[in-house]
């Protein structure tokens, strides 16, 4: 796989795209959850995780997603009354 926004690794991807708090903090998460999950499939194909580890990785990621979904769910709701 190959990302033109020059991965490291390490979850900082910042974007300006003009949204709100609550779209660039999903953006975020979106873009630590694919770069996270490009690390674990890279790991596994490296034979560096066997499965078991590496959908447990996944696993907790995909939690941490949910979370943020979660959270900018409620952030949209908070000023809509």
């Amino acid at each position: 796989m190959s990302d033109d926004a020059a991965h490291d690794g390490d979850g900082d991807h910042e974007e300006s795209d003009g949204g709100d708090g609550a779209d660039a903090g999903m953006n975020e998460a979106v873009s630590r959850f694919l770069a996270g999950a490009d690390d674990v499939y890279g790991d596994y194909d490296r034979g560096y995780v066997d499965a078991d580890a590496a959908l447990s990785v996944l696993s907790s990621r995909i939690d941490d997603l949910r979370d943020a979904a979660e959270s900018a769910e409620a952030d949209d709701g908070a000023g809509d009354e």
